[in-house]
């Protein structure tokens, strides 16, 4: 199956990451998990945000590079650089094994949470 140019299906699917990542928040689940969560929705907007623009569907998952391009179309998305990149941290560590696994404190995972939200919220006012 081929991914969706719709900008629109790439928000719907953000959205079910952020309600999935609240509502592990709220019954204090696993907070690499909510982070992973959190990841998956800024990707997915970023990447929406870019078929909006551009027409094309981006490949990657990295925040950082996502969130440098669709601020070449939006120079304002230049100030989440570094929550992106905190976020983005988040991405391989809480998916797999580690012998030095990474420490997730639920700090970490209200963060992701603010971040993915006030990001979210501005891509969303960009593209109505």
């Amino acid at each position: 199956m081929v991914d969706s140019k719709k900008y629109e299906e790439w928000f719907k699917m953000a959205q079910k990451d952020m309600k999935g990542a609240k509502i592990l928040y709220e019954h204090k689940g696993d907070n690499g998990i909510i982070c992973f969560h959190c990841q998956q929705a800024i990707e997915k907007h970023l990447k929406g945000f870019l078929i909006k623009v551009t027409g094309e569907l981006l490949e990657g998952h990295n925040l950082v590079k996502l969130c440098r391009k669709a601020a070449v179309y939006e120079k304002s998305l230049d100030r989440f650089l570094r929550d992106v990149a905190f976020v983005n941290a988040f991405y391989i560590e809480t998916r797999y094994p580690a012998d030095d696994p990474l420490e997730i404190s639920r700090q970490d995972a209200e963060d992701c949470i603010k971040i993915a939200e006030e990001i979210i919220k501005k891509i969303e006012g960009l593209v109505k």
